[in-house]
């Protein structure tokens, strides 16, 4: 049996540790639009850059464009550049467990001040400051 010898590196920054935990993306001699599919197939968040946001069609993979916020900064998984005004794309089904719309919000305010007011802790006349 071998023994293995492990070195600790002993200056880890957390910009090491965040740089490596990164993906490093698609390979150069790999085709973008099948790197973006294999991406789909696996369900993850898709990042592309205002030059590859027209080549991808997000209704027929079954995702959607984040609405509230529709900029994000993230490196292209098209091109693999850096783009401050990317657009982020989620899996449909993921994104309605995780995030919750401005619609869904407003009906559970709406819902907990009804049980608020049918509690009696809340009456009628007396408002709620929104903060």
């Amino acid at each position: 049996m071998a023994t293995t010898i492990i070195i600790p590196r002993k200056d880890w920054k957390p910009k090491d540790v965040v740089k490596g935990m990164e993906h490093p993306g698609k390979s150069v001699k790999r085709v973008a639009g099948g790197w973006i599919h294999d991406l789909c197939a696996s369900r993850k968040v898709i990042c592309l850059c205002t030059s590859c946001t027209h080549k991808f069609n997000p209704g027929r993979l079954g995702y959607i464009r984040e609405k509230d916020f529709p900029v994000v900064q993230a490196k292209c998984d098209g091109c693999n550049t850096f783009d401050s005004r990317a657009t982020a794309y989620f899996f449909e089904e993921t994104y309605y467990q995780v995030r919750s719309t401005p619609a869904e919000r407003r009906r559970n305010t709406e819902k907990s001040l009804l049980n608020l007011k049918r509690e009696g802790t809340l009456s009628l006349g007396q408002t709620i400051r929104k903060g």
